[in-house]
């Protein structure tokens, strides 16, 4: 009124139901990305910007022996790469955070019980919204049984000559 005091009051609401789905299923979907990912029948992992592990899946947990909380945090090339392959793994983490990808790159994964383990590799950029580099995921293949079958066949061929 004419004395400065609150008589009634003013809303104005806005109708958020469709915003509201959009978020239900963005959610929904990124749910059932990260569902493929953990039951992929792949070793699967990512690394952030910083070299640090933030994606496990189970049939990583199940060829390394090393469970998602163990390996969360930590540099993936430090403490899980051996020694001869540190330089040459790092430098194809570091080129696909540049955005240059790696596939089919082979190299050995020591295990928990320090059995050796050969990883065919693809190595893809993570990105952000805008497109920026975030991190790296790996997508491997567990290559350890051909390997074998490959040497014994060298082997057996070697001695047949």
């Amino acid at each position: 009124d004419v004395t400065g005091r609150p008589i009634g009051m003013i809303g104005v609401g806005q109708d958020i139901t469709a915003r509201k789905q959009v978020e239900q299923e963005k959610s929904r979907v990124a749910q059932e990305l990260q569902t493929f990912i953990d039951t992929a029948n792949a070793p699967i992992f990512g690394i952030d910007e910083n070299g640090l592990v933030n994606e496990w899946n189970n049939k990583s947990v199940e060829i390394t022996g090393f469970s998602r909380e163990e390996v969360f945090g930590q540099d993936l090339v430090k403490v899980y790469i051996t020694e001869e392959f540190r330089d040459q793994v790092s430098m194809v983490l570091n080129n696909a955070l540049g955005g240059q990808e790696t596939a089919n790159f082979e190299f050995p994964l020591f295990t928990k019980n320090k059995q050796r383990v050969e990883v065919l590799l693809n190595a893809t950029t993570r990105r952000d919204v805008t497109g920026r580099s975030i991190g790296v995921i790996g997508v491997g293949q567990d290559i350890t049984a051909r390997k074998q079958v490959e040497q014994e066949k060298s082997r057996v061929a070697q001695e047949l000559q």
